[in-house]
């Protein structure tokens, strides 16, 4: 019987698609960056992917509801308090 040889890559990138939307938002801030640089990468490689649009919108969803809506109402909510400031 022959073995199959799987590109590590790829095997990766094949689990990361089968998580489904319950998961990716326990993730992690660090491992959501990873799963976004690993789904840029399968873009590039098949851009008309139907599974990897999917994939795309369900973590680009999740990224945008934990990380980027949290930390904008802390924005707002902080501005509203203190007013406009520098950055230093």
């Amino acid at each position: 019987m022959a073995a199959e040889v799987i590109c590590i890559s790829d095997y990766k990138q094949k689990k990361s698609m089968s998580l489904s939307k319950h998961k990716l938002y326990q993730l992690s801030k660090a491992e959501l960056l990873d799963h976004l640089i690993q789904y840029y990468e399968a873009v590039k490689k098949d851009p008309f992917s139907l599974s990897i649009a999917l994939w795309g919108e369900d973590l680009m969803d999740v990224i945008s509801q934990r990380a980027l809506t949290r930390e904008l109402s802390a924005l707002a909510e902080d501005h509203k308090k203190r007013g406009p400031q520098a950055f230093s």
